[in-house]
């Protein structure tokens, strides 16, 4: 009988097919690493385009509306219904002998506290939800821009000859809130803030402490003598997710001498020159992480308008964001050109 023959692989050949084998696994995994990384990127830039540039819009739509329906042509710390708000009956100012603000004098001090109203570095804070100045960056407060408009009512009739049941529309607030009211209450003066504050929908792997843009918004009536400005002074809603630093600047004009000053600064001059334009400035960072590669540095120094910063450095071993500087510069209406008042 003819013995069985018998064939395998020998040593050599295992050998080379096992090196093969591993080539093979080493570049699938690395294959796989790099398109994870590279999602991870990708998801964390459409964060930053969603949050910031969208967000951002949101709130220059409502500051366009700053000189809406107004009676003056500039806006300065003493224009009454419309503009920037820096004053109020708490830091009111005597032109001729008669208390001047932003806002109307009859409003309480108490509840329209200076830290609800237009800030930046230099000025007192308050406690939260009122402006504290939180940020995450070093060395810098963030700013809180105070805006107050009449919006375009439209008066409903509601197809009936009485006046009793009309009806004032003017749109919605940035909270969401529906402006309805009734004759009798008459138009109001919509007033809104945009700070920073911390967000507390957040997980617990994320460093340093989560902030959010938010717009806190009230409302007062425009005819009369009002007492309060109600709803302003909450929390808000958020506007734009993961914000480290907030800046505001305004343009100005004396003259031909025109530049872009903070809140503090403008407060701290005399005469105080028309506004022009806001300038908004927001640090803000992805929600999802993208990896720990050496792209993202904790010491990486970001322009955000005037300022150069560098993000609170987040614990060791935290797990790195993608940020990003979105700006904008909103003009005024009805503000630009020589006028005489």
């Amino acid at each position: 009988m003819n013995p069985i023959k018998q064939a395998g692989f020998t040593l050599i050949e295992l050998m080379i097919a096992l090196a093969l084998g591993l080539v093979i696994v080493a570049a699938a995994t690395m294959l796989f690493l790099t398109s994870s990384r590279s999602q991870a990127l990708q998801q964390g830039q459409a964060s930053l385009q969603d949050d910031a540039n969208f967000g951002l819009n949101y709130i220059v739509k409502d500051i366009r509306l700053g000189n809406l329906n107004t009676v003056q042509s500039s806006i300065n710390d003493l224009t009454t219904y419309g503009g920037v708000v820096f004053r109020s009956s708490s830091n009111s100012v005597e032109v001729s002998g008669v208390k001047q603000a932003n806002l109307p004098i009859s409003l309480d001090g108490n509840s329209v506290n200076q830290t609800l109203l237009s800030r930046s570095r230099g000025l007192s804070v308050g406690t939260a939800p009122q402006w504290t100045g939180v940020s995450n960056v070093q060395g810098e407060a963030s700013d809180q821009l105070t805006i107050q408009f009449v919006p375009q009512y439209i008066l409903d009739h509601k197809n009936t000859a009485t006046e009793t049941d009309d009806v004032w529309y003017g749109g919605s607030d940035c909270e969401g809130n529906e402006l309805e009211f009734t004759r009798t209450e008459g138009r109001h003066v919509v007033v809104q803030r945009y700070f920073l504050r911390a967000d507390t929908n957040n997980s617990t792997s994320e460093p340093n402490s989560p902030l959010a843009l938010a717009c806190d918004a009230g409302h007062y009536p425009l005819e009369g003598s009002p007492t309060e400005i109600e709803g302003l002074g909450g929390a808000g809603e958020i506007i734009i997710k993961r914000a480290d630093q907030f800046r505001v600047l305004y343009s100005i004009q004396s003259g031909n001498n025109h530049r872009y000053v903070d809140a503090a600064t403008y407060m701290a001059m005399n005469p105080r020159p028309r506004i022009l334009a806001v300038q908004l400035g927001v640090l803000v960072r992805s929600n999802q992480t993208v990896g720990g590669g050496a792209d993202f540095k904790d010491d990486q120094v970001f322009r955000v308008l005037d300022q150069d910063v560098t993000v609170t450095t987040p614990a060791a071993g935290a797990p790195k964001y993608a940020r990003q500087v979105v700006t904008q510069t909103v003009s005024l209406r009805n503000t630009f050109g020589e006028r005489g008042q």
